[in-house]
């Protein structure tokens, strides 16, 4: 049926009545059970199907077609008596719709039922999850009790377990470094010898520093540095009186009889006591022939033999008199130019540097070019944090080093990573043959022999007894090795060695006297950190160029032999 909009508006389902072209209770039922989600009422529904019915009938007028279906449907409606002519079903009472609302009861019983159902569980899952968090927390706590007495147990066995392993190792350490052979580890004493090309020097015994100063491969450095070294097996060595003739004196002293007597001494020390690298550095070296020479550092064992005057005395004597002074026209315009660049422009300062360098060949003669680098890399204000021992050397130390001893054609600055050639005799491991900083003569286009060593350690290193006094043994060792290469060639040299610890440097020569390998400290620079600390660096260009004139002299010598190995 089409109804139009003003009947709609009046009736409940318009959408059913304007679908249907012939309306019946049952279809009614149908169309509202799809599109209402709750209940229907039996009474209720069949009273609204008549009234919708009827609010048609009264809408349209006899002639028409809505009012004409509407009243069939309500003859189908209205009760009829059974036996007449047009005696119909009442349409209430159809089996059609007695089958929609047994539906609808049973549809309705079992919503009541599953939510009963649906109660019930939730009620028993509320029970269930009341008594399983109650015994689960009554589990947890004996679960927690029970774990921790196991973790009490398991720790006093992983802590027993760590005081046997540290015992242990503590006896493997002493067992394998604390009991050092002196003599090479069971070569014969033929093979062990090392005998210095000097006539007048004894037998010598190498430093053990296969054992005691090498860091071993593939092993973090810390490992060796944190052992404690004794060196306490020196059985066969002796050091004996020679030709007195061949001794070094000062005045009536012999002083080469007093340094076999102190040899003797450390070797006694050595077999009793044992030598410690942090405390008896000057000791380990006697045992090599080296004699080092600090004023203000030297060990109680040699005061009691030599006397502190003596020993002062033999510094003094030995050491070189400082021979070339800072010229005092370039000092003033290094202090002017330094100024500049803290107070005004660093630019300026370095521009005016370079026009003094190309103008007047004694600023470079006075390492004007070493101010000049400083200008350029350090920064205004000392950095906080310390540099690392790469920094160090690449920001710091280098361009002293290249600006003062570098020439590309004749002796050149290295850093190298490498075995130094002159210790390869020895039967040294790891970095023990390694120094830090080599100057290496450059002969028929290759570097044939080392005149200048040099050992660093960074300023977290400071404190690091242990390490610089390595450092200053494996130092002492280097000198007396490339001493050694020197005279085998025919030359008579004082090769150079520097000990640099965070910013400051000490420098060392040694000097083979009378079969004594004399190890005397130089002097001392601190390297500069930045601009400002640059003045002071000026006071200590004079030591740099005293060194410089040492370092000059050595490489002439050498440099001669090498080219003419056949003159006199």
């Amino acid at each position: 049926m089409k109804l139009n909009e003003n009947v709609c508006k009046k009736l409940s389902v318009p959408a059913y009545w304007n679908s249907i072209s012939k309306p019946t209770l049952f279809t009614y039922l149908e169309h509202l059970a799809q599109t209402i989600k709750d209940s229907l009422q039996k009474d209720k529904i069949q009273s609204q199907y008549v009234s919708e019915l009827t609010i048609i009938k009264r809408s349209y007028k006899e002639m028409d077609e809505q009012y004409k279906t509407v009243v069939e449907a309500l003859g189908n409606f209205a009760l009829r008596p059974a036996g007449s002519q047009h005696a119909k079903v009442n349409e209430k009472v159809s089996e059609e719709v007695k089958d929609f609302w047994e539906d609808k009861k049973l549809d309705q019983k079992l919503n009541t039922l599953d939510k009963k159902r649906k109660i019930v569980e939730a009620e028993g899952i509320v029970n269930f999850l009341q008594t399983g968090n109650e015994r689960l927390n009554d589990t947890s706590k004996m679960v927690h009790k029970s774990q921790l007495n196991f973790l009490e147990r398991n720790e006093a066995k992983r802590s027993r377990i760590d005081e046997e392993k540290e015992a242990e190792d503590a006896n493997k350490r002493k067992r394998e470094r604390g009991n050092i052979n002196y003599n090479e580890e069971g070569l014969s004493k033929k093979q062990c010898v090392y005998t210095t090309p000097s006539p007048g020097s004894p037998t010598l015994h190498p430093l053990p520093m296969d054992n005691s100063f090498s860091e071993k491969e593939n092993e973090d450095e810390s490992e060796d540095e944190d052992g404690v070294i004794i060196i306490n097996d020196v059985d066969e060595l002796c050091f004996k009186d020679g030709d007195p003739e061949n001794d070094l004196k000062i005045g009536d002293t012999n002083v080469s009889q007093l340094f076999r007597k102190y040899q003797n001494e450390s070797v006694k020390i050595a077999k009793t006591e044992g030598l410690f690298v942090e405390s008896n550095v000057h000791e380990i070296l006697s045992l090599s022939s080296i004699f080092l020479l600090a004023p203000g550092s030297h060990s109680n064992t040699m005061i009691n033999i030599f006397g502190s005057p003596l020993l002062n005395e033999i510094h003094q004597q030995i050491a070189p008199a400082q021979q070339i002074e800072l010229s005092s026209e370039c000092e003033t315009k290094f202090r002017k130019a330094i100024k500049q660049a803290t107070k005004e422009s660093r630019q300026k300062a370095i521009k005016l540097l370079l026009t003094e360098l190309s103008n007047d060949e004694t600023f470079d003669e006075n390492l004007g070019s070493v101010i000049l680098k400083g200008l350029e890399m350090l920064p205004s204000d000392r950095l906080r944090n310390e540099p690392s021992e790469i920094t160090l050397i690449t920001n710091y130390l280098d361009y002293i080093m290249k600006g003062a001893f570098h020439d590309a054609d004749k002796h050149i600055v290295q850093w190298p990573n490498t075995a130094l050639n002159e210790s390869k005799a020895r039967k040294f491991r790891g970095r023990t043959k390694q120094p830090d900083f080599v100057v290496s003569i450059v002969h028929q286009f290759q570097t044939v022999a080392n005149i200048f060593i040099g050992e660093v350690s960074p300023p977290s290193q400071k404190t690091n007894v242990y390490k610089n006094c390595c450092d200053l043994i494996r130092l002492g060792v280097f000198m007396k090795d490339c001493t050694d290469f020197a005279i085998e060639k025919g030359a008579d040299i004082n090769v150079i060695g520097f000990q640099c610890v965070g910013h400051t440097i000490d420098f060392y020569m040694i000097d083979l006297i009378e079969g004594i390998y004399v190890m005397v400290h130089v002097g001392q620079v601190s390297v500069p950190a930045s601009l400002k600390e640059m003045l002071s660096f000026v006071d200590q260009i004079e030591i740099l160029l005293d060194i410089r004139e040492i370092f000059k002299k050595s490489f002439n010598i050498l440099y001669n032999k090498l080219c003419n190995p056949n003159l006199p």
